[in-house]
């Protein structure tokens, strides 16, 4: 697998999330507010927290406002473990027609990416916990993942940022407040992109500025960051362009 950015294409933190019920027999869902605790927490921009009392035939309903195609779903499990079926649909209505695109009956812990075997342009997305409570999912992220066309150039910096704040008394002993757990920098380099690449890293940059957190896959591991700098752009050749990126990981 090649290098990605997996982020929000199809503004899922901006959407409707309904908390409510699914009946097997009819394919209908049925709004309850009742039936799931904190739904929101798919969205919030956080794997600080996990849905809870997700149970049996309970669904979460996301409206995109409009159709919205998506080829990838990427979700977040805070528990070490869940054997629980979670099912993923989408569908022109709010209630009923679901079609099944994703059956996820896996054990992980972590972020979990999965391309789905044919994308769709819909305004409603629905999951579902089919086999007693899925416990654990923190975030989902929707969309149409960015994959790198040319590798980063050789020599990927990376950089810790420590959060330790030093300090010395009077009676000049040096003592330090540790604010947080050590953060990971990544400077990726392209040297000669095209113009097409470049306008995918545009598109990206609009997309999730400095503000929405994004997956970085790094071909061998899944990464939450952001965007710590705009993106530098510089034109070496006829329709050919260098770029440089810096991401900053996230804790929650």
């Amino acid at each position: 697998m090649a290098k990605k950015f997996y982020y929000d294409t199809v503004g899922l933190t901006e959407s409707t999330i309904t908390a409510g019920t699914y009946n097997a027999s009819t394919n209908v869902f049925t709004a309850s507010s009742s039936a799931i605790t904190n739904e929101h927490y798919i969205a919030d921009q956080s794997i600080g927290q996990a849905v809870t009392s997700f149970d049996d035939e309970n669904m979460i309903r996301i409206n995109l406002g409009s159709a919205k195609t998506v080829s990838d779903v990427v979700l977040y499990n805070s528990g070490s473990k869940d054997f629980d079926d979670l099912f993923v649909y989408h569908s022109s209505s709010a209630t009923a027609s679901l079609t099944l695109k994703l059956e996820l009956n896996t054990t992980f812990a972590g972020w979990n990416a999965n391309t789905l075997t044919s994308s769709g342009s819909f305004q409603y997305w629905f999951l579902r916990s089919e086999d007693n409570e899925y416990s654990g999912l923190s975030e989902v992220i929707l969309g149409q993942p960015l994959t790198f066309l040319h590798e980063p150039d050789i020599g990927i910096a990376t950089q810790e940022i420590f959060a330790t704040d030093l300090n010395t008394s009077l009676g000049g002993v040096e003592y330090a407040n540790k604010r947080h757990e050590p953060r990971t920098t990544w400077q990726l380099n392209f040297s000669n992109i095209s113009s097409t690449f470049k306008d995918s890293l545009v598109s990206f940059e609009q997309d999730v500025t400095n503000f929405k957190k994004f997956v970085y896959y790094d071909d061998s591991a899944y990464h939450y960051v952001r965007l710590d700098a705009p993106i530098k752009f510089t034109e070496v050749a006829y329709q050919r362009f260098s770029a440089s990126l810096k991401l900053r990981e996230q804790l929650s």
